[in-house]
């Protein structure tokens, strides 16, 4: 991207069906967190930021910022994207802890490729909108307040909003593309590691 935009790692979740947490997954032989934030280290952000839990002590080099979860509240992904977009109010690429599959050369490509500071992108599968691996952006800031006042919290139906305000769009991913947005779950998903790409 040609104008400044931050990046955040959220590694917050409470990994309840994992029954540990996913952050601390190891993935070639380094903690997943690890791994994921210097993908977006190496993407050239004015801003990086890692959304966690307080609990989990991660320890960070200098230039990231934590951005802790409120005690006491849980609203999900939707409230801890909307916190950092409000802290760095610029364009804001999101990924998520458990996408390992997720490469630096996609998410460059994508940057490239989109140019407009006022309009999110994501990618479209066959379950929706892939709400933790895309860009949000200021403009949908109303949305989203809105959304976490109605206790609404489902990612889908803010991008849906925003994608019919033309604050943010879609795209359909290819099967070749579906492959990066897997995402580690369960147990089961763990043991199957090896059977993806």
């Amino acid at each position: 991207m040609s104008s400044p935009f931050a990046a955040v790692l959220l590694a917050g979740g409470r990994s309840t069906r994992m029954k540990q947490d996913k952050a601390l997954l190891h993935w070639h032989e380094q903690a997943l967190w690890q791994v994921q934030l210097h993908k977006l280290l190496s993407l050239g952000a004015e801003r990086v930021l890692l959304s966690c839990r307080s609990e989990q002590a991660l320890l960070v080099n200098d230039g990231v910022e934590i951005i802790h979860d409120p005690a006491g509240v849980d609203d999900g992904p939707l409230g801890a994207i909307t916190r950092c977009l409000e802290c760095v109010q610029m364009p804001l690429l999101v990924l998520a802890v458990d996408m390992p599959w997720m490469t630096a050369a996609f998410l460059r490509e994508q940057l490239s490729e989109h140019e407009n500071p006022d309009q999110g992108w994501f990618f479209c599968g066959s379950y929706g909108a892939e709400a933790l691996a895309g860009m949000y952006v200021p403009a949908m800031l109303p949305h989203m307040r809105q959304a976490l006042s109605e206790k609404n919290l489902k990612l889908q139906h803010v991008i849906k909003a925003c994608v019919h305000n033309g604050s943010a769009l879609t795209h359909e991913m290819s099967s070749d593309q579906a492959a990066l947005f897997h995402n580690v779950n369960t147990p089961a998903d763990l043991n199957g590691l090896s059977a993806l790409p």
